[in-house]
Order: structure tokens, then sequence, then C-alpha cells
């Protein structure tokens, strides 16, 4: 039948709102991608220009494959590779397991440990990570190691049982150094968790267990993977571990070649780029099996219009054993470097735990701690930088997110998505001399202020907003949007009262990742800070370098009840706003 003529308007005007729609979506996903590709592209050009010549960046270059072939020809190259691909891999799937097992009890559960946890495994992250592997040297080495002296005088032999310079030992500190970031990726997916299928198989028969392995597990699988490749890829850059466990002990790891290629005199800036590379191909093989374990989207939806309550298991007996187990983990990963770190603050120069130290106790480092040079001002500018940081790539990780999974522009939206996962592969050495060279031949005020910090952090923190953001938004079905828009609500308003509420935690989580991420970073701070510019962490190095090691405990003390208090005051305004941090 013919249409009549008084229906041509009404549709005219429907597809012509359905052209403004594309329209805007278009030039929302242009800016997204101008916006990503100003903080990513420099520092990738400047990986890839210095992998292809053998001359610095300012000079006039002489490209060359020398340099590839030079990095990749070596066989030290490929030991050390090993060493890297055999501590990410295990340390990887460790912490995802722990970091799961917590997060399911804080969450799913009726264990009392709910309440403490997220604090507990929150604190660790700020503490500078050459002061955790410091405290479990002094607790795990060979000579003076509190641990090994208790050993030995009880089974009686002169060798120390436990060797923590050694590859196993390098992974158990790093699992218990990752493991709160990865609490903090799996944290807001069970907790966000539609429970009505858990449900149906539980009325159907099926143990706790079954439920966890057939249902729970699989709908989180997206999380799961994506925690896991960003674990991984991050234990392969990790830098503070290799440095002070494994270079002492002999145990090369390619994060270690590109810090001595770097740091040596002459520096070699280029081969350090050309190992980069490899991190770059990595993440970018993680990211298309990512996609293609999760190209069926809608498996994993757990958030729809229906309404739903949490449901958490009731443990009956297993209650205590969860108890203790994560009371357990706790403590290794926060209770026991804390101690250690508490100690040296109240002695007056390293000693391990003893009857007779107990008689030195003194708190002289901590007004020297305050009075050294600018303490005061580093943590204020990296609590502001942080803070910064994370506000603005949360935002970016959010508009992401929506464009990714909220639009039909598939092309654009992965050229997006692999951009700004992309500094991912760039270790903050890269990113600190590249932005340095960068802001130095661009004619802009910002070399040697705060605002060049503020985009080394973003540049280097943008994958893991635009990650938990994905997350967070790939749980929450589209039919809300669609009844939003049924009962006339502009998509503004659909993402200002219903998106973005529902995604309020793990936001909220984005912000707080970033944020101590940031106040910990050091490899790119180290070559941006200048007068007046001072940042936390690269204060904590300089402290190290100069042998005030109880100073710097001191320091550090104090920074850690800073971030507890914040923390508390965090958790109470989040619960007067109705989100739970």
């Amino acid at each position: 039948m013919i249409p009549q003529p008084s229906h041509l308007p009404e549709r005219s005007a429907v597809r012509a709102a359905k052209r403004r729609r594309v329209s805007a979506e278009l030039v929302i996903g242009s800016l997204l991608l101008g916006v990503v590709g100003y903080f990513v592209v420099p520092p990738l050009l400047m990986l890839v220009y210095g992998s292809l010549t053998d001359t610095p960046p300012e000079a006039v270059p002489n490209f060359t494959v020398a340099t590839l072939m030079q990095a990749y020809g070596a066989r030290t190259t490929y030991r050390s590779l090993t060493n890297s691909l055999i501590y990410a891999f295990t340390t990887a799937t460790f912490v995802i397991i722990i970091g799961g097992f917590l997060a399911w009890a804080a969450e799913r559960t009726d264990a009392i440990v709910r309440n403490i946890t997220d604090l507990f495994v929150l604190a660790p992250i700020l503490m500078p990570a050459v002061m955790l592997v410091s405290g479990w040297i002094m607790l795990l080495g060979p000579g003076s190691g509190i641990v090994n002296m208790m050993l030995k005088d009880l089974l009686g032999t002169q060798q120390a049982p436990l060797n923590l310079f050694s590859l196993p030992g390098m992974i158990w500190v790093g699992i218990l150094q990752e493991l709160p970031l990865a609490f903090l990726w799996l944290w807001p997916a069970f907790r966000a968790m539609n429970p009505a299928l858990e449900e149906a198989a539980l009325m159907a028969g099926a143990s706790n267990w079954n439920v966890l392995r057939r249902i729970t597990l699989p709908i989180l699988l997206p999380t799961i993977y994506a925690a896991w490749l960003i674990c991984f890829i991050f234990a392969l850059g990790a830098l503070s571990v290799p440095l002070l466990l494994g270079l002492p002990s002999g145990i090369l790891f390619y994060s270690t070649e590109i810090y001595l290629v770097t740091t040596r005199f002459p520096s070699d800036l280029n081969a350090a780029s050309a190992y980069c590379l490899l991190y770059l191909v990595t993440v970018v093989l993680g990211l298309a099996l990512y996609r293609r374990a999760t190209r069926d989207a809608s498996r994993f939806v757990t958030i729809t219009g229906k309404g739903y309550t949490p449901r958490r298991i009731e443990l009956g007996l297993w209650r205590h054993a969860v108890n203790a187990a994560v009371i357990f983990v706790l403590f290794l990963v926060a209770g026991l470097p804390m101690l250690v770190l508490i100690w040296s603050s109240l002695m007056p120069f390293p000693q391990p735990p003893s009857i007779a130290a107990l008689s030195q106790i003194t708190l002289q480092n901590f007004p020297a701690a305050l009075n050294y040079g600018p303490a005061k001002r580093a943590v204020i500018n990296s609590l502001v930088l942080g803070l910064g940081a994370g506000v603005i790539t949360t935002v970016l990780g959010a508009a992401i997110a929506w464009f990714l999974l909220r639009t039909r522009h598939r092309r654009l939206g992965a050229w997006i998505d692999q951009l700004s996962t992309a500094p991912i592969a760039l270790p903050g050495i890269l990113v600190g001399v590249s932005l340095l060279w960068t802001y130095i031949m661009i004619p802009l005020p910002i070399y040697a202020t705060a605002w060049i910090l503020l985009i080394a952090y973003i540049t280097l923190h943008i994958p893991y907003s635009v990650r938990i953001c994905v997350s967070a938004l790939s749980q929450i079905h589209r039919e809300l949007d669609e009844a939003a828009m049924m009962a006339g609500a502009r998509r503004f308003t659909t993402l200002r009262r219903i998106i973005f509420p529902l995604m309020a935690s793990s936001l909220a989580v984005s912000v707080v990742y970033v944020m101590l991420r940031s106040f910990r970073e050091y490899s790119a701070s180290i070559f941006l800070t200048g007068v007046n510019t001072e940042v936390f962490s690269v204060l904590v190095l300089d402290m190290w370098a100069g042998g005030v090691s109880n100073v710097l405990a001191a320091y550090v003390t104090m920074v850690m009840g800073l971030l507890i208090v914040a923390t508390s005051i965090l958790q109470w305004a989040g619960a007067r706003a109705g989100i739970k941090l």
C-alpha cells in the first residue's frame, strides 16, 4: 500500500534524525581519535623513528635496519626474553587467580573480611616498588633476611633455605606487588554481575562450585581476560623487581636490557626503541585474541533492564576458612611489608628486628623526612597530578567505551581502541625521554612544567581507564538505552541518568587506579621533573640513592597513613553519594 502523503514528512524527519545522529557520532569519534592521538602518537613515532635510525632524534637521521638487527640478533636478547615471558605468564596467572578469589570473597560471599579487603588491598598500591622489594629483601635476603635467619636457627644450617634472588623469588615478589591492581580490575565486575542465572542454577540443584565454574566465570570472561592481558604485559615491562633482584643475581630480563641501553654512557635510545617494538607487537596480538574471544558481546551482559539484588553466598562452615585465607593473603600483600616499613622508620640505621634493637627506637626520622628538601611539595604535586590524570583518563575511557559499544562505526572504533591501548607497550623510560625531546623541539611552554608530567601520566594510563570502562559498559545491556529512548529521553539524558550511574563504581575505580599508579610512576617522571615540580616517586628514588633508607621509610610511612585517611574519607563520601568505592 502506498503511504499517505501525511506520513511522508514524519518518515523524512526520522531519516533526518538518524543522519544527524550518525554525523554526530562521526564527529565525536573523530574528536576522540584526535585527542587520543595527541597523547599517544608522539611516543609511538619516536619509538618507530628510533628503531629505524642509528642517530639521536634531534640529529640528521640516518635510516638503517642495523639497529633492529643488532637488537634482535644478540643471544642475550632471547635469553632475557625467555626469563621475562616465564615471569610475566606465571605472575599474571597467579595474580588473576588470587585477585579473583579476593574479589569474589569481598563481593559475593558473607565473609566478614569484605569490610576490610578493599582498604588493605588498595593500601600497598601507594607503597613505592623500591620499598616493597627492599622490604622483602629484609625478610628473605640470603644474608640478613629475618625469615632466613630464623629458619637457619631452627634447622641448624649455615646456608639460607630460601633464595629471594632467583626467578621463583622474583615471581613471588611480583605476584604480591601486582595483586592489588588485579583486584581493582576484577572487583567491579563481581559487584555488578546480575545473579539471576546463578540463582536459577542453584534452584536446579547445582552446587556453588558448579555455578562458579560454569556460569560466573564464563560470563566474566571479558573482564578476566582483559585483566590477565594487562597484568601479563605490565609484568613483561616491569622494572623494579628485575633491577633490584634479578640484576644482582645475573638474571637478565627484557626490561632490564632496555634500562641498561638507556642509562649507560653513552646511552643508546635507538636500541631501546627497537626492543620496545616487541611490546607493541605483543599488545596487538593480545587485543586480537581478546576480540576473537569476546566477539559476541551479548553473551557477557550482566546488567539488563530487570532489577536485581546482588546475591551473597552463605559459606556456612567454610566461612572461617575463607576468612583465614583472605587474611593470610592480605597479611602477605599489605601487613608484612608495612610492618617492615614501620620498623625501618623507627630505627636509626638498617637492622633486622630483635629484642636488643627495641632499645634503639627513635622518632627522629619523621621530622627529618618532613624537612628533607621538597618532601611536602612532592606529595602535593603527585596528588594533584595523579587526580588530574585520573579524571581526564576516566572521561576519555568512558567516551571511548561508549563509542566502541554503542555505535556502529566499527572501523573507526577499532582505530581508537588500538591507539588508546598502544601505550601499554611503551616503557615509562621511553615515554619520558620522547616527551622531553618532543616538547623541547615544539615551541610550547610545557617543558620543565607540571603540564609535561600530566601529559606523561595521561599517555601511560589511558589504556587502563579504557579497559576498565569497556569491561563495565559491556555488562550493561542496550535495552536500557532503548527503553529510555522510547520514553522520550535524549541520548545525553540516558547517559547521565542511567548508564553513568550504573558505571559509577567502575568510573570511581578508574580514577583511583590511575591516581595511585601515577603516584608510583617513576621511570617517566625522572626525566620530566624540574624545579618546583618534584613528585613523590622520584624523590623516593633520590632518597634511596642517597642512602637515607630509614628517613625514607619514615617518609613513606607518613604518606601511607595519608592514603589510609584519604581512602576512608573517599569511602564515606562515596557512601553518602550512593557509590561504593
